[in-house]
């Protein structure tokens, strides 16, 4: 390629990059008289609608089948577009469980772009708190990764707060970086300091590795990022985020035992989500401690073909003779089919609790 191809090059991307700012401020000026119109005729709702930018994602990536850029990145690109547009109308608090540098504000950051405000909590009780409180406009908590299980304090802290209902979810990849404050060989490690969920996640590689090491069971990753940083020859498991915040010295990357290692978050708010067509409803069933209770909470769904997507059982912590089932199931509390199986499950006797319907993770 001579200089001048290059340059010829470069001027084109340069004329794309003037069109692209216009179609930005285009889209942004759209976005406020929107947000002007929302303001009168309904004063009092939020602006953030996961609905609609769940559908603008998906016709989004559809178009992207042939493009050089990855569904992944496109998309990141476009959150961060939506982001910003979104603060020129209302500037979202979101909780997460803290402190900086942890996975729940990579998954803030991954699902709502970077153009809000991130406040960190040092409990999921808390961020379940501070939406209550109307402190924060919604919350991000873990609720289950894919090797280790559920996350009990969520379902808790669902159960116990009636007037919270799920918004969206986020899945976020999980990739376990080791890392310590200082520089030094792995066999003059003196502990191993993260979350238990992380411990956990890493088990076999730390086993095969490193050996019955002491480990030090935290709060949080970034509780542990501190901890290494504050003490000599301490290693501690965390993600890219607090390796950067922290400054941290990269031992080993990647050191989670299963590549496909995920965490599912949860949004939470106070907001009923419309239909988009593509969604996924959360129930809190609770039913009498009795032979054939789970089959009597099945049968409607598999009557109408309702897929379940996840059931998780545990005995009820208000009522010792009860069992409450978590179920997630494809379709929106609004769809006839769903609305019948819900009233299905009501006249057995069982009580049910919609926890939200909100658009599948695009």
């Amino acid at each position: 390629m001579t200089k001048e191809s290059l340059k010829t090059l470069r001027s084109k991307i340069d004329k794309i990059d003037k069109d692209l700012l216009k179609l930005i401020q285009k889209r942004a000026s759209l976005a406020v008289a929107i947000g002007k119109v929302k303001s009168k005729t309904s004063p009092n709702t939020s602006f953030y609608k996961p609905d609609r930018e769940a559908s603008i994602l998906r016709n989004i990536l559809k178009d992207n089948e042939k493009g050089e850029l990855s569904n992944l990145k496109v998309k990141s690109i476009f959150k961060e577009l939506i982001s910003g547009c979104l603060s020129l109308e209302e500037a979202l608090k979101i909780a997460y469980l803290g402190p900086e540098g942890t996975h729940s504000e990579a998954a803030v950051h991954s699902h709502f772009g970077s153009l809000v405000s991130r406040m960190s909590s040092p409990t999921i009780d808390d961020v379940f708190s501070q939406v209550i409180n109307k402190d924060s406009d919604l919350g991000v908590v873990p609720v289950e990764n894919s090797s280790e299980g559920v996350i009990n304090t969520t379902l808790n802290c669902l159960a116990d707060n009636e007037n919270i209902s799920i918004s969206g979810e986020i899945y976020l990849n999980i990739n376990h970086q080791l890392a310590s404050g200082n520089k030094f060989d792995l066999k003059d490690a003196f502990a191993i300091a993260s979350h238990p969920q992380a411990l956990g996640q890493c088990n076999k590689w730390i086993e095969k590795n490193i050996g019955s090491i002491k480990r030090l069971e935290m709060p949080s990753s970034a509780v542990a990022a501190q901890y290494a940083k504050d003490n000599k020859n301490i290693l501690c498991i965390v993600n890219s985020l607090a390796i950067d915040k922290y400054k941290l010295v990269l031992q080993k990357k990647n050191i989670q035992d299963y590549s496909n290692n995920k965490t599912r978050f949860l949004v939470i708010g106070q907001n009923d989500i419309g239909k988009t067509g593509k969604d996924k409803t959360s129930f809190l069933i609770q039913t009498a401690n009795k032979p054939g209770a789970l089959m009597e909470v099945l049968r409607p769904f598999e009557k109408r073909k309702i897929n379940l997507s996840k059931i998780e059982t545990r005995p009820s912590r208000g009522n010792t003779n009860s069992h409450d089932f978590f179920i997630d199931c494809e379709g929106h509390q609004k769809d006839q089919k769903l609305k019948l199986a819900i009233k299905e499950v009501s006249d057995s006797g069982a009580l049910v609790r919609i926890l939200g319907s909100y658009p599948q993770y695009v």
